[in-house]
C-alpha cells in the first residue's frame, strides 16, 4: 500500500499528461464508461469502482453533513436535471449520450447508468451525484477542460488538500490539482459541439482578475462567508475510533451557489421537518452569496431639458471577481430590475421588470405577450443570456430563398442554440443603465427593484413540470430609491 501511495506521489511530481490513462500499483482502472466517453444506456451491470459517502462519513462526519446538505449530493436526484436530461436525450435520438449524466451523475456513469436513466431507476451509488471518492479520486484532466474529463484513479488512495502518509486508514496525498480552479472547471464549463459553450463559469474564470491575484474557486464557494474570500474553519480533519486528528483549515463542503432542491424531502428523506430547516438555512446563505456578488451602485431621475422627459439612469456594480455575474448555465438564470414610477396616490406611471399573469417577464418568451393579452416590455434590462437560432426560409426546390431572407429567434435550451449571446456582467463590471421615460409627474417616486431566481416559469411551462413553479422564489439582491 505504501508502494501504490509512493507511486502515485511521483507520477503528480512529475506530471500526467493529456493522453495519459494513469495506473499505479494496484489502482483500479478507469472504466471503460468514463464521463468523457458517449455510451448510450445498455443497462449493463459493471463492477462500482468507487467507495459511497456513507463509507467516509464514519470518519469525516462534518464534510459528510455539509455534503449531504450541498447542490452536489442534489445533482442526480434533482427532478429539473431529470427532466431536461430527458428531452435532450429525447430530441437527439439518444445522440447526446451521457452529455448531462456525466456531471450530475459521475459514479452512475461508471457502472452504464447512461443518459436515458432517470433518477426512480438509478442504483443508490448513482443517486450519490458529486461523491466524496469521485473528487478526492481525481488526479488530472485528460483534455480540453470542461465536460467532466476526468482522470480518476479510484481505490484506496485519496487525493485533498493535506498530505500524511502514515493514515492507517488509507494513503492519502497532498494534491495541488483539488484545489484548482482546473478541477472545478472540469464540470463547471460545458460546451456542445460544434463549439457552442452553455457553461462558461471556468473560461470566465481563466480571464479574471481573481485568477490573476492566484484566488480559486474554492476559497469563495468553500469559504465561511458564500461568496468571499473569507478564509476557512479550523477543526480536526478526521475523527477515527474517537479519536480527533490535530486541528486543520477545513473547507466547507456545501459548496454555496445559487441553486437549491426542489424536493421537500431533500435532503432528510426520513425527516421532513429537518429537511425543510436544512433548505431554509440553504436560502439564507444563497442570499448572502447573491448580496455578495452584485448590487445597484447607484439611481437618479432628473427632468430633461424639454420639461416633459425624465432621464433615468442606473448603475449596476458586479461585486464578484472571478466570474461574470451571473454565470453557469446563464440561458436560464435570469437577474433583472424591475422599476416602477408612481405618484402620491400610488398609480404606476411607468413600469419595466414586472411579470406577466404566468410569472414570466414581458420578453418574447411570455405567452401572454406572443398572444397580444399583455405588450412586450421594451424598456427590460435582463442579464440573463440568449440562446439563438437561425431560421431560413427555403424555396419549393430547397435551397435558400437569399443569404438575407433569414431570421434569429430565442429558443429555450441551450443545446437546440447554435450561439449563445451573454448579457451578464463581466467581473467586477459597472455597467451604466439608461431610459428616457415620458409624462412623469413631477413628485414622482420612482422604485428599483434588482431581482434573481434561477429558472423561469416557461421552462416549468416546457418541459410539462407546472408543479414545480411554486418553489422558485424571487430574490430580492438590492433596492433603491430616486425621486423625479
Amino acid at each position: 500500500m505504501r508502494l501504490h501511495a509512493l507511486g502515485l506521489a511521483l507520477g503528480l511530481a512529475f506530471g500526467l499528461g493529456c493522453d495519459s490513462r494513469p495506473q499505479v500499483g494496484d489502482a483500479s482502472p478507469l472504466p471503460d464508461s468514463s464521463p468523457h466517453v458517449d455510451e448510450m444506456d445498455t443497462g449493463t451491470e459493471i463492477s462500482q469502482p468507487y467507495t459511497s459517502a456513507l463509507e467516509c462519513a464514519e470518519c469525516h462526519p462534518d464534510h459528510y453533513a455539509e455534503w449531504r446538505q450541498s447542490m452536489h449530493a442534489y445533482a442526480a436526484i434533482s427532478p429539473v436535471f431529470d427532466l431536461v436530461a430527458a428531452k435532450a436525450f429525447r430530441d437527439t435520438a439518444g445522440e447526446i449520450g451521457p452529455f448531462c449524466t456525466g456531471c450530475h451523475s459521475p459514479f452512475g456513469l461508471a457502472i452504464g447508468e447512461g443518459g436515458a436513466r432517470r433518477a426512480a431507476d438509478r442504483s443508490e451509488m448513482g443517486l450519490e451525484g458529486i461523491s466524496c471518492d469521485y473528487c478526492h479520486t481525481a488526479v488530472a484532466n485528460d483534455g480540453q477542460i470542461g465536460n467532466n474529463q476526468l482522470v480518476n484513479l479510484p481505490g484506496e488512495l485519496k487525493v485533498g488538500p493535506y498530505g500524511d502518509l502514515s493514515d492507517d486508514e488509507h494513503p492519502n496525498l497532498k494534491s495541488d490539482f483539488i484545489v484548482s480552479a482546473e478541477f472545478c472547471g472540469t464540470c463547471h464549463d460545458v460546451y456542445k459541439f460544434p463549439g457552442v459553450q452553455v457553461e462558461q463559469a471556468y473560461t470566465e474564470y481563466a480571464f479574471s482578475p481573481a485568477a490573476a491575484e492566484g484566488v480559486t474557486c474554492q476559497d469563495c464557494h468553500m469559504s465561511t462567508v458564500p461568496g468571499v474570500n473569507s478564509g476557512k474553519v479550523v477543526g480536526p480533519i478526521a475523527v477515527v475510533d474517537g479519536v480527533a486528528y490535530p486541528d486543520r483549515e477545513r473547507s466547507s463542503h456545501r459548496f454555496i451557489g445559487p441553486d437549491y432542491s426542489f424536493l421537500d424531502d431533500f435532503p432528510y428523506p426520513d425527516d421532513l421537518e429537518a429537511s425543510a430547516a436544512a433548505q431554509a438555512e440553504l436560502h439564507e446563505q444563497i442570499q448572502v452569496l447573491l448580496e455578495n456578488s452584485v448590487r445597484i451602485k447607484s439611481f437618479s431621475a432628473e427632468v430633461m431639458e424639454d420639461g416633459e422627459t425624465t432621464e433615468v439612469l442606473l448603475t449596476l456594480e458586479s461585486l464578484t471577481s472571478g466570474h461574470n455575474v451571473p454565470t453557469g448555465f446563464t440561458s436560464e438564470r435570469q437577474l433583472w430590475l424591475h422599476i416602477r414610477a408612481t405618484n402620491p396616490r400610488g398609480d404606476v406611471l411607468w413600469e419595466t421588470g414586472d411579470l406577466d399573469g404566468d410569472g414570466n417577464l414581458r420578453n418574447l418568451h411570455s405567452h401572454e405577450v406572443i398572444d397580444g393579452t399583455v405588450e412586450e416590455d421594451l424598456d427590460l434590462v435582463n442579464l440573463q443570456s440568449k440562446n439563438i437560432y437561425i431560421v431560413r426560409h427555403h424555396i419549393d426546390n430547397g435551397s435558400l430563398q437569399s443569404s438575407e431572407d433569414r431570421f434569429e429567434t430565442d429558443t429555450i435550451y441551450p443545446f437546440d442554440a447554435q450561439s449563445v449571446v451573454k448579457y451578464s456582467l463581466e467581473p467586477l463590471e459597472q455597467r451604466e443603465l439608461r431610459w428616457e421615460v415620458d409624462n412623469l409627474d413631477d413628485d414622482a417616486e420612482l422604485y428599483a427593484e434588482l431581482n434573481y431566481r434561477n429558472l423561469p416559469p416557461y421552462v416549468f411551462q416546457a418541459v410539462g413540470a407546472p408543479q414545480l413553479l411554486p418553489k422558485v422564489p424571487i430574490v430580492t439582491i438590492d433596492t433603491a430609491e430616486a425621486s423625479r
